[in-house]
């Protein structure tokens, strides 16, 4: 539905109001067309019938008089012609021929007149027209004149009387007038021939003309002789009104419902009938043409409104289109753009007057940001400088200790903000000696760094080769409570590991317990904790022993693990760090800290970190990392799934196999088979993704070094998920990852593939040889 609705909008109001008329409009006239019909058949059809009735009716009376006006010509002319003449012998030639001259003259339609005299044995018959002067007649023609008066017997003889319509080369007609002298006996005939094409004329004038209004030509008019059914005027179709004539016993006005309209009228002297015919074709013609000449005359207005309505919008939106301009440019960031003047106090006037202040007001914000962002960076550059020189002050520690080592210990420090109150350290007193710490500022943010930062420095400068935890904790505090006025403290976990012994001395300024992991048995140090440090400078502080076995693994840890808190407001407890421990006991420092990590952030989900996360983890290993299997070493090593750790990795592995007397070849075998594996671990197991492991562990015997990878991600079998490298092909067409494998199996004499556990295991084992 929204799409069609769209293909409807529109770039200006004009065309929305134009458009809206025009629909309105075709509604309307698509609405009343079936109404305007039906009003059209009642209304003008009954208007069309008297209308045309009408106009019958005049040029009957026209047609009419002008045959009375001849009969009244020719009566007063003779009547003065009778009184003289015994017969109509007796008429001279001389009184004849004024009378023709004068009818002639007169009366443009007489065509002939003829004096016939009856008391002959045989008529005689004196005879004149326009084209012939008087003359007399043949008796055969004489009697022709004389039949067409005698046809009519029923008519008196004192009568005059028109005969019935007759055609010769034209429609004529006879008017006989019955002579009578002095003698009774005595009788003739004076008859004058009359063109009829006359009539036509008049029924074309007075019907068959355009209405000046409509332009609707009227009906098919006619002119009929009913005594002889002789067509005077004759219409399209005289057969159609003959039947209508016959079957009609009402002529006079008679309405046909199917055929059509006859309207007509009599003409009793010469017993003619005037009418004018619809036909149905012609008639619905008729009704169509009158209701679209309706239409018409309503589109014009229709067009006319439409034209006021264009021009009324033109006027109202420009203002609209000058806002609109000028918005954009606003939109480009041009807030110095003129807005057009307010001439009205309308809804466009007031809109323009809102914009006006929106653009001052964004004027004015846009100064206040600029200030407030430029200090807002100033104050997190500040901050994120901070941050990198708070995270200078700790050891960084992203895999395990020198394999000569006899320890490994690993880190993790994560703030809840930008810069944390969370602290650790380690580092040797002498040779033989290693200082772990680890603390928590009561507090967060930027006063917790500050006091952070000062509790590392005091730490690092002020601790002697030879001091014991306690003596630490006790020349720290002293130095954090001088000047102290915000009152600010920090807990802190000092531990000293004699490494030769494994005599573990430490002492507590109000920090937890750290945990100790000995053989898969997971438990609390035992601890008297003293005050934090920095509240009171006469506080001692209770020092604690213990031995540490070989393997034995001590984590160190802040509130921020055990107090990390879910969206339900549970928090994570000592309980389930200890359960999870348990569990999972891990068998070096790096996956110690992993595994917390993990879990912690599984039951935290998707709550923001509330408090400042720190861990310590340190492992304790007397002996070299290598077993003491008989002509095995093994070395173990974590590293996070990123490809800026692959150097890290690749040194530390050359100081592995250095150690071992492997010659060079061997060695950089091993560090690219390494290299390869791992960047197909990160970019197709982890999918670049930063927050995953990867396990290596390296076996060595006198003939084999073997090398197996471990890591969660999705399973991936490189040995078939790879497609094998064409080495026919270019560098540039061949498979990158492809290639890679290849010179793995290529420098391997044995890989092997296995999903155990819900993880990868790939195992690489490769032929060495000792340097002499």
């Amino acid at each position: 539905m929204m799409t069609k609705l769209a293909r409807f909008r529109f770039k200006s109001i004009t065309h929305r109001l134009i458009f809206g008329c025009v629909v309105a409009a075709i509604a309307i006239y698509g609405t009343s067309y079936f109404h305007g019909r039906y009003l059209v058949h009642k209304s003008v059809g009954i208007w069309m019938s008297d209308l045309a009735k009408s106009r019958i009716d005049t040029a009957a009376r026209e047609i009419e008089a002008t045959l009375q006006v001849m009969e009244w010509k020719v009566l007063l002319s003779i009547q003065d012609m009778q009184k003289s003449a015994a017969t109509a012998n007796d008429i001279e030639i001389q009184q004849f021929l004024p009378l023709v001259n004068s009818l002639f003259a007169q009366q443009p339609q007489v065509q002939a007149i003829a004096l016939i005299d009856t008391n002959s044995i045989s008529a005689t018959a004196w005879y004149a027209d326009r084209q012939t002067k008087a003359t007399t007649l043949s008796p055969a023609k004489t009697q022709v004149w004389l039949n067409r008066c005698q046809i009519q017997s029923h008519t008196p003889a004192k009568s005059a009387f028109w005969t019935p319509a007759y055609t010769s080369n034209h429609s004529h007609i006879a008017y006989c007038v019955p002579l009578e002298a002095s003698n009774p006996a005595s009788k003739g005939w004076l008859v004058m021939e009359v063109n009829l094409d006359w009539v036509s004329a008049v029924m074309v004038k007075k019907l068959a003309q355009f209405r000046e209004v409509n332009y609707l030509k009227l009906g098919d008019p006619f002119v009929l002789s009913s005594s002889n059914q002789q067509w005077i005027v004759k219409p399209p179709n005289p057969q159609q009104i003959q039947s209508w004539l016959s079957s009609t016993s009402d002529i006079s006005g008679n309405r046909q419902k199917h055929q059509g309209i006859l309207m007509t009228t009599d003409i009793t002297s010469t017993n003619w009938i005037i009418g004018i015919a619809f036909p149905g074709t012609k008639l619905e013609q008729f009704y169509q043409q009158y209701i679209w000449l309706m239409i018409a005359s309503m589109s014009k207005d229709m067009v006319l409104m439409c034209v006021v309505i264009a021009l009324i919008s033109q006027l109202t939106t420009r203002p609209l289109r000058q806002l609109n301009a000028s918005t954009q440019e606003m939109a480009k960031g041009n807030l110095d753009t003129i807005l057009p003047p307010v001439t009205s106090d309308d809804e466009v006037g007031r809109l323009t007057q809102s914009f006006r202040q929106m653009r001052d007001s964004l004027q004015l914000y846009i100064v206040n940001l600029q200030e407030t962002t430029a200090a807002k960076q100033k104050l997190e550059s500040e901050l994120s400088i901070a941050a990198q020189i708070q995270r200078t002050m700790v050891p960084r520690t992203t895999v395990d200790s020198s394999p000569n080592s006899p320890y490994q210990i690993s880190a993790l420090l994560k703030p809840a903000r930008i810069v944390g109150g969370d602290l650790y350290d380690f580092f040797m007193l002498g040779s033989d000696r290693l200082c772990i710490i680890i603390g928590d500022v009561a507090d967060k943010g930027f006063p917790a760094a500050l006091m952070m930062a000062r509790t590392v420095t005091l730490i690092r400068t002020l601790t002697q080769p030879d001091y014991s935890p306690q003596k630490i904790l006790e020349t720290v505090n002293q130095e954090l409570c001088a000047e102290n006025e915000e009152c600010l403290f920090v807990t802190v976990f000092c531990g000293v590991i004699e490494l030769k012994q494994g005599k573990f001395t430490y002492a507590s300024g109000g920090h937890d317990a750290p945990l100790l992991v000995q053989n898969h048995l997971v438990q609390y140090l035992e601890l008297e904790t003293g005050p934090p440090l920095g509240l009171y400078d006469d506080a001692e502080f209770t020092q604690s022993e213990s031995v540490l076995a070989p393997n034995d693994l001590i984590l160190l840890y802040t509130d921020g693990i055990t107090e990390a808190m879910n969206s339900q407001g549970e928090i994570f407890s000592d309980t389930r760090l200890i359960e999870m421990m348990t569990s999972y006991p891990p068998n070096n420092p790096a996956r110690a800290i992993r595994t917390i990590v993990h879990f912690c952030q599984q039951f935290v989900g998707d709550a923001p970190q509330s408090d400042d996360m720190t861990l310590l983890a340190v492992q304790y290993l007397p002996l070299s990392p290598f077993s003491q299997v008989a002509n095995v070493m093994e070395w173990n090593l974590t590293i996070n799934s990123e490809l800026t750790e692959l150097e890290a990795v690749r040194q530390k592995l050359g100081e592995i196999l250095q150690a071992a007397n492997l010659t060079v070849e061997v060695i950089e075998d091993a560090q690219l088979i390494v290299e390869e594996v791992l960047v197909n671990i990160i970019e197709y197991g982890y999918e670049n993704h930063s927050d995953g492991f990867i396990d290596l562990r390296i076996e060595m015997d006198k003939q084999h070094l073997t090398m197996t990878f471990k890591d969660s991600g999705k399973p991936f079998n490189p040995l078939t998920e790879i497609t094998p490298a064409d080495t026919s092909m270019d560098d540039e067409e061949r498979s990158l990852g492809g290639f890679g494998f290849f010179l793995v199996q290529k420098l391997a004499q044995q890989v092997n593939y296995a999903y155990l556990n819900g993880q990868n295991v790939l195992t690489v084992q490769q032929v060495i040889t000792t340097a002499n």
